[in-house]
């Protein structure tokens, strides 16, 4: 018989590898927000993990216009998806935007800088260019100086999604197998068809 709680112990594992090692699957995930009534999905990089309460985190440009659509809708929803296991982890949650801080300040500071060069670039995210140019400063990560360093921190944010509900979902031709987890005070565990 399936244990539905070392199921989501597992999940947890897996997720934290995901964070650790940038060839599992877990390491990118699908984030969908809403804009406009309808939509808008993208792959990001999970970079932190609490299994305490249930959230996840990832980093992002505070130009882009997923923040608008997190400030104007704090649903989100996720998907991450291993294929050697056949394992799908939808995730329903509220997401809130860490714009500075303590942890902030410290995540920036641990980051290599070929990782600060992505928030040094002089169009916002989704901006409208004449012509193709990458967009990235003129210089090398180990030209950065103190001010591209102040300019990308100015311009880097963390995202935290708390998790309020999870989808598992085990792809198998004998008979897929489905559970919901919902976090609440307690963990409440229903078994799903598929």
């Amino acid at each position: 018989m399936l244990d539905p709680l070392n199921i989501l112990k597992n999940e947890w594992e897996n997720i934290r590898e995901g964070i650790r090692t940038a060839h599992h699957d877990f390491h990118s995930f699908v984030l969908s927000t809403i804009r406009n009534n309808g939509p808008e999905s993208r792959t990001m990089i999970l970079r932190f993990f609490n299994e305490d309460d249930p959230s996840i985190w990832f980093h992002t440009d505070k130009r882009s216009e997923k923040l608008l659509d997190i400030k104007d809708n704090k649903d989100i929803c996720t998907l991450f998806y291993d294929r050697s296991r056949r394992i799908q982890l939808r995730m329903h949650g509220i997401g809130s935007i860490e714009e500075d801080g303590r942890t902030t300040k410290a995540v920036w500071g641990s980051m290599r800088p070929e990782s600060k060069l992505c928030y040094m670039g002089p169009y916002a995210p989704s901006e409208v260019i004449a012509e193709y140019k990458p967009n990235i400063i003129n210089k090398s990560a180990q030209e950065i100086d103190e001010s591209d360093d102040l300019l990308g921190y100015s311009r880097f944010c963390r995202v935290k999604i708390t998790i309020n509900r999870l989808d598992w979902l085990h792809l198998d031709h004998k008979g897929h197998k489905r559970i919901q987890f919902d976090f609440d005070e307690k963990i409440k565990v229903k078994w799903l068809a598929s």
